[in-house]
């Protein structure tokens, strides 16, 4: 029996003996290129669920461009490598930025799962069960683009958030998101569609048809459209005050956009049932089954 396969039977026999009856709902929050201000979204939504009462955790798995806490201005001290590593649990290494988000840094690429002894990799999944059963949201910054790791990342969630602008190359790469899942799934995930620094309502509006088209025309999958975000100067002002826009300038257009896309969000909205919650548990798992540790 090889360790991936032993790994799986012992998440399998854990998974029985230690249900929980709260799961963390895990979103990925992805887009077509970079520049798009995926990150400032995740940030700033993630301090609206919080504003709710809602726990909720930004895990950056950008590995090249991680830049979360730059936006928040803190240097974090831990990463997920230092539970991999059994020098911290999950809860020690949970850093807490402006405003009291949590997050946390991968800090390694999941391909190098294997590298570690089955030791390690049975703490690391007791860890996330912790994680599975603390938060209620857990919100995952990826990298842009259409790299296996992030396809891979959008199947394993429970649900996709899509951050594009108006911009012809931002719309086409966004295309080339859905298309890439698409042709990875017969089943595609739940996406919405969040449009970013659109100078007027109708510029947001005719983004969006058109993804929505596409989508439908070539691809027929149905994309959900979440909310619009103007273009805004505070957007900037808080990014050079490495301070998130939703608490620095609680009065702007932005913070406006984020609080009306909160209003529209509901875990279940455009489903035409409430599918099981994966979550933090269920995503390692599924990467397990995408062939990352076979």
């Amino acid at each position: 029996m090889d360790q991936a396969q032993s790994l799986r039977e012992y998440m399998n026999r854990f998974n029985e003996s230690h249900e929980t009856k709260h799961s963390s709902r895990l979103i990925t929050i992805t887009s077509g290129k970079g520049g798009v201000g995926k990150s400032n979204f995740t940030l700033n939504f993630a301090l609206a669920l919080r504003e709710t009462g809602k726990k909720v955790i930004i895990l950056d798995l950008d590995l090249s461009t991680a830049n979360i806490n730059i936006l928040m201005g803190v240097n974090p001290r831990f990463t997920l490598a230092d539970v991999l590593h059994q020098r911290k649990s999950m809860l020690e290494i949970l850093e807490k930025g402006t405003g009291g988000i949590e997050y946390l840094l991968c800090g390694f690429e999941l391909e190098e799962l294997l590298k570690f002894d089955q030791n390690m990799l049975l703490f690391f999944w007791k860890q996330l069960q912790v994680l599975q059963s603390y938060a209620d949201y857990i919100l995952l910054d990826t990298g842009a683009g259409i790299s296996k790791e992030n396809i891979d990342f959008i199947m394993a969630s429970d649900e996709t958030i899509l951050v594009t602008t108006p911009e012809p190359t931002a719309i086409a790469d966004s295309y080339a998101v859905l298309k890439a899942v698409h042709q990875s799934t017969k089943q595609p995930p739940n996406f919405r569609l969040v449009v970013n620094r659109a100078h007027t309502y109708q510029e947001a509006v005719e983004t969006s048809r058109a993804l929505k088209n596409a989508a439908n025309k070539f691809l027929k999958m149905k994309l959900m459209t979440l909310g619009f975000l103007m273009e805004d100067p505070y957007v900037q002002k808080a990014v050079r005050l490495q301070t998130p826009f939703y608490l620095a300038y609680p009065k702007c257009e932005a913070t406006r956009s984020i609080k009306q896309i909160l209003y529209s969000y509901t875990p279940e909205w455009g489903q035409t049932h409430q599918a099981p919650i994966k979550g933090i548990k269920g995503f390692f798992e599924k990467i397990l089954s995408l062939g990352k540790m076979t």
